[in-house]
């Protein structure tokens, strides 16, 4: 299939992206990682998955922006691709009043935009094993598309991915009927009430010294809440309660503990102040045959933006993890 060109991404040098049309108006963007300058290699770095290309799925009102993620696959090298699926980051349209960011009512339509990158990806890579790395969000999307899709991948990596509802699997199945998805299209989407607080951008800017995201991509209260949307996202979390069958290794990556309060405290800047990790970890053992669970001390929400000594521990886990089950 002819695709379009590759330009220079946001990301700035070492990055470029790719434009993917989808069905309607939508569309959705690959990034793709090339060589890494030396001076900013790991040390001690070795390439032991030369043969392997990694895509990256992103969270909710999120999008890709983490150079270190990035060159660390690269420092493994693999391949390193990136997708901000529809409706996110490098696809948002500002001004367009018909666009309702991150929004989807049935989390399988991804597969459009995911089966396009992977076609992207093969092209440019014959031959080459492919992991689904994913984070949040995309971690439950990644691990529902393995699930439907066996055979297709080498392994999954899953920085917290959100398998549960953070309060409890009784309140999300005591609410789910309730909400609007896929069986009641006649309904339009509408934003629940809530107001998301910005602590995780203080907490980012705690370890990092600002966030380091462009706010206008991934806003510090994130987007509206759609009850469609949390359904669908109810939806593929009541599927991996009930037992996924995932054939492939994965490794899923957690902070050590959850935090909450009403005001921002410096812990939020080492917890997950997101997802409840310990339900996290129960449910990753629905997810399939193989799976590592591993847990960063000091973490964040997204462990790999979490401080330089928290990121170093993410980082030797995966190191770990591709070496005894992708590598060959």
């Amino acid at each position: 299939m002819e695709w379009g060109e590759w330009h220079r991404d946001i990301l700035g040098p070492g990055f470029q992206q790719l434009a993917l049309p989808l069905a309607g108006r939508q569309r959705a963007t690959l990034v793709r990682c090339d060589a890494v300058p030396e001076p900013q290699r790991t040390p001690g770095s070795e390439s032991f998955l030369r043969d392997t290309a990694v895509l990256y799925l992103h969270g909710w009102s999120d999008y890709f922006f983490n150079r270190r993620l990035a060159r660390l696959w690269k420092d493994f090298g693999a391949q390193f691709y990136a997708l901000d699926l529809r409706d996110y980051g490098r696809n948002l349209r500002p001004g367009d009043p018909e666009q309702k960011p991150g929004y989807i009512d049935d989390l399988a339509a991804y597969d459009e935009e995911v089966e396009a990158a992977l076609a992207v990806i093969s092209e440019e890579n014959p031959g080459a094993r492919t992991v689904l790395a994913a984070h949040s969000t995309g971690g439950l999307i990644a691990a529902l598309w393995a699930n439907r899709n066996p055979g297709r991948l080498a392994a999954l990596a899953l920085n917290a991915p959100w398998l549960e509802f953070q309060f409890s699997t009784a309140a999300r199945r005591i609410t789910t009927p309730f909400l609007g998805g896929s069986k009641r299209k006649e309904r339009a989407p509408r934003a629940l009430p809530l107001v998301i607080p910005n602590f995780y951008v203080q907490a980012a800017s705690e370890n990092h010294g600002a966030p380091p995201w462009d706010l206008a991509l991934k806003p510090p209260n994130g987007f509206p809440v759609y009850g469609q949307w949390l359904r669908a996202i109810f939806d593929g979390q009541e599927a991996v309660a009930q037992g996924l069958d995932i054939r492939e290794p994965v490794l899923v990556q957690i902070a050590m503990e959850s935090f909450r309060a009403t005001s921002y405290t410096t812990k939020m800047a080492h917890s997950d102040i997101v997802l409840d990790v310990d339900r996290i970890a129960r449910r990753a053992e629905s997810l399939g045959r193989e799976t590592v669970l591993a847990r960063v001390p000091r973490a964040v929400h997204d462990v790999f933006l979490s401080d330089r000594a928290a990121f170093d521990v993410a980082a030797g886990q995966l190191r770990r993890f591709a070496r005894g089950y992708i590598a060959d």
